[in-house]
């Protein structure tokens, strides 16, 4: 997992755990929109991140204030504050600082008994479902500022204010200094209109184009919103129970959601409790910058891509190298699927430095419809080397070839069976010789 880090500020920054090196296992900036987003959407995610005992920092772009007072958005900062106390399993006390960027004042609160933990509020109004705004603060909302339909956009405790450009280039700004190995935010696939929170979709649209300008070799995924209501349950167990008491923790400081399993039952929020879904192709942080080993599977360690793949049904393309050899008709969520792709279909891993490979070990999907029965690897010089039919039961085909180093491998499918609808693959491993 990664810590998850979530701001959006230009100019200096305050010195936190992340910044002063003091994060040996890496940082992650993750950036939301509202205080429950993190806890609803990206967990058990946040979750196990927070109990790993990384650093974690999470920055709120609004109060989510609905339109109310400040009694009601300053309560659900509290209720944040409970719910990482709970979740890292200390007292719920937090020193308050300024997050120390030049003309915009950001609270920043540090968990004292666990100090690689702490929080950002940057107090934006709430823009409403919509993005329509909510009278007491103007009609202001991120969405309009995004589109242009207002030029600023003011803090509800009235303390700053942000063009578009200054919120993009804080943003970057933070990414730089905080130097984060992981990006997380939520739905940055999605569009106006889908059903989703508009705030929700505009800090995603934000991050996104945040982190592809910052420099530094890092995962980014996006969490889907509250679309995930009809999708599949796929938390249960210690991790179901563990999210919804997160939750508990903080609703009791939010009188506008429910505190028990009996009343969010009726609501949304009991739909969302068993459900954590990525958009996209979420691309895992770097886990080495030192060669691997020799005679180890360096797959693991790419960034991976595809010329498609079924998001809806969790078979994205980074589950062809999660190191779990399954799928259809076992857990189907443990594999590569692409959307009715067949012959042309392909799957790229990408490292962020030169690997040797000497060997590629391909399993295909283990259901008997889908079968590739031809396909090529090519690597980043450009030379290539053919694959034979993969064995339509799922076994492993091991392809030999002279060890080259490279970054980038490719497997393009040729051939497919009759049968095949969705061509994919339940594993693929790339080995260094020995």
């Amino acid at each position: 997992m990664s810590i998850f880090v979530t701001v959006v500020v230009a100019g200096r920054t305050a010195t936190s755990a992340a910044a002063t090196g003091n994060c040996p296992a890496g940082s992650t900036l993750n950036v939301v929109a509202h205080e429950d987003d993190d806890i609803l959407f990206q967990s058990p995610d946040l979750l196990h991140t927070v109990q790993s005992g990384r650093c974690v920092r999470t920055v709120y772009f609004t109060a989510g204030d609905n339109g109310e007072s400040q009694a009601y958005w300053s309560g659900r900062e509290t209720g944040v504050q409970s719910a990482y106390a709970s979740m890292a399993g200390v007292a719920n006390s937090w020193t308050t600082t300024d997050a120390g960027v030049a003309g915009h004042p950001i609270a920043l609160m540090t968990l004292n008994g666990s100090p690689g933990i702490s929080l950002m509020f940057m107090r934006l109004p709430d823009g409403n479902m919509d993005g329509s705004g909510f009278p007491g603060t103007g009609f202001e909302s991120l969405q309009k500022l995004f589109t242009g339909t207002i030029a600023t956009i003011h803090t509800v405790d009235g303390t700053s204010s942000y063009s578009k450009a200054s919120l993009e280039s804080t943003l970057l700004g933070l990414m730089n200094s905080f130097q984060p190995d992981s990006i997380n935010t939520l739905d940055y696939v999605g569009s106006y209109g889908d059903g989703d929170h508009s705030d929700h979709h505009t800090v995603a649209y934000l991050t996104q184009q945040a982190q592809a300008q910052y420099a530094t070799p890092h995962g980014f995924a996006g969490y889907q919103g509250y679309g995930i209501a009809s999708k599949v349950s796929n938390v249960s167990g210690t991790d179901l129970t563990a999210k919804t008491s997160t939750f508990f923790d903080y609703a009791q400081f939010d009188a506008n959601t429910c505190a028990t399993a009996a009343a969010c039952a009726a609501r949304p929020e009991g739909s969302w409790f068993s459900r954590q879904y990525t958009v996209g192709t979420p691309i895992p942080p770097p886990t080495t910058t030192t060669p691997p080993p020799a005679g180890s599977n360096v797959a693991r360690a790419a960034t991976v891509t595809a010329s498609s793949e079924n998001a809806a049904d969790g078979q994205t393309a980074v589950k062809a190298v999660d190191g779990v050899v399954d799928g259809y008709p076992g857990d189907y969520t443990k594999e590569w699927a692409t959307r009715a792709g067949k012959a042309g279909s392909w799957l790229q891993l990408t490292w962020p430095s030169p690997v040797t490979v000497g060997s590629v070990v391909l399993f295909d999907r283990p259901n008997t419809s889908d079968q590739v029965t031809a396909g090529t690897l090519t690597f980043s010089d450009g030379s290539t080397v053919a694959v034979p039919a993969l064995n339509n039961a799922g076994a492993g085909v091991t392809v030999t070839f002279a060890s080259r180093s490279t970054t980038s491998l490719r497997f393009t499918v040729t051939g497919v069976s009759a049968s095949t609808g969705n061509v994919g693959l339940a594993e693929l491993q790339a080995w260094q010789p020995v």
